[in-house]
């Protein structure tokens, strides 16, 4: 997914690598909010982000 963010639209950095550099627990946070202030199902935070939130793990084993 990285890399195609990268190669594909040129983005400085894939979607997961802005998660390790933000951290899970913050993203997971942000989603969790959405939800309760839309009321919406597409903002549901996934499960294997909520398992890195609460683990501390990262998405690229380099960090």
């Amino acid at each position: 997914m990285d890399l195609s963010m990268l190669k594909g639209v040129a983005y400085p950095r894939g979607p997961l690598a802005w998660c390790d550099a933000l951290g899970a627990a913050r993203i997971a946070a942000v989603i969790d909010a959405l939800a309760r202030t839309y009321g919406e199902d597409r903002y549901r935070t996934a499960p294997l982000l909520r398992r890195h939130a609460l683990t501390g793990r990262f998405f690229h084993p380099s960090n």
